[in-house]
């Protein structure tokens, strides 16, 4: 709080005094306040609004005020959640507790460390696999950290990790930062993390989402069909997300013989439908693989993303045109067709297209 001090005299002429004559001055001193309020920050340079390189030692820890004057954490709190974080969680990324979930996390971030820990659990399939403290694999932290903390909203801030990378002893260091955003809250703690930002890639929070998305979606989306009607030679499918419409598709061939299988018949022989949630299309596709003419199989696409009622791919094999997915959760689709080619082993060759959505 700044004080600005003033003091004023005034002259009142108020008569004689005693037998004297002599005009007789009375003296006024007035005194004007002036208080003109301001956020001091001891050891701060205020027109910067930030603390760079601030130790817990300082004495720095201006309150962000909201325009209606509610008072929210200091600047110092954000500092010592940051570095107490920093030591006790550095693998809150692999192995979350629930109690901490609620504690040290908004909900956004936390709703995505949960999915990603199922990840982990699932073969390690959505493990990240670096160190995001260090945004790398290989490494370590040459030194001591130093924190630096900004304003970037009046109820929020990044807490700056400032250090010296090294990949080997024998290499010399690089200069990184890392960054935690963090939330005000009414939990004991104060604040919360909302995400955190590594010096190469950006978002952990947009990391870890997208590695949920695109290499578990698959498994946890349940895609599943049932046939409106059929005959001969078509069939009309509706397919159905967690228990809800979401397309329905007019196929060229009796589907029906896939709900019901004729075991006289070998598998490659039968009309099937196929639903494939992989990396590359995870929202989804709808795969048929009918007969066609006396020998013929077709595969037909139909993107779920897409509003296309009719196939966004289609071919026709000689005698077999299948599906499947190869270790690296890729659609692939197989046909084959004739070898046109000199001193073919074969008359027909097989070919294996990955499957992209464009």
């Amino acid at each position: 709080m700044f004080l600005l001090l003033l003091i004023g005299v005034k002259f009142n002429e108020v008569g004689y005094y005693g037998g004297n004559k002599g005009l007789f001055m009375k003296i006024e001193f007035v005194i004007v306040l002036l208080f003109v309020p301001s956020v001091t920050y001891a050891g701060c340079n205020a027109a910067e609004n930030k603390i760079r390189n601030l130790s817990m030692q300082q004495e720095c820890s201006p309150i962000i005020q909201k325009s209606d004057g509610v008072s929210n954490c200091s600047y110092q709190s954000a500092l010592t959640f940051a570095q107490q974080f920093y030591r006790e969680h550095r693998t809150f990324y692999a192995d979350p507790k629930p109690q901490n979930i609620t504690q040290l996390y908004t909900s956004k971030f936390g709703e995505v460390i949960i999915n990603h820990a199922e990840c982990i659990g699932d073969s390690g399939l959505c493990n990240l696999d670096f160190d995001p403290w260090l945004d790398a694999q290989d490494g370590y932290v040459d030194g001591e950290i130093d924190y630096s903390v900004k304003e970037i909203a009046w109820d929020a801030v990044s807490v700056d990790l400032h250090y010296k990378f090294r990949i080997h002893p024998t290499l010399p260091t690089s200069p990184r930062v890392v960054s935690l955003l963090l939330k005000k809250s009414d939990a004991p703690l104060c604040w919360r993390i909302d995400d955190m930002i590594l010096p190469e890639q950006g978002s952990l929070k947009s990391i870890m989402l997208d590695d949920y998305e695109y290499f578990y979606y698959y498994k946890k989306t349940k895609l599943n069909w049932n046939l409106l009607s059929s005959d001969f030679e078509s069939s009309r499918i509706q397919i159905h997300r967690d228990q809800q419409p979401i397309a329905e598709y007019d196929l060229n061939c009796d589907v029906s013989e896939s709900l019901a299988p004729n075991y006289d018949q070998l598998p490659g022989e039968l009309n099937t439908v196929g639903l494939v949630v992989t990396p590359s299309n995870p929202q989804g596709v709808v795969i048929s693989s009918c007969r066609f003419g006396a020998h013929s199989k077709q595969l037909a696409i139909y993107d779920l993303k897409s509003k296309r009622q009719d196939p966004v791919w289609e071919k026709i094999g000689s005698y077999f045109a299948e599906w499947s997915i190869n270790a690296n959760y890729e659609l692939v689709l197989s046909y084959d067709k004739p070898c046109n080619v000199e001193n073919c082993e074969a008359p027909f060759v097989r070919v294996d297209v990955i499957w992209q959505a464009n």
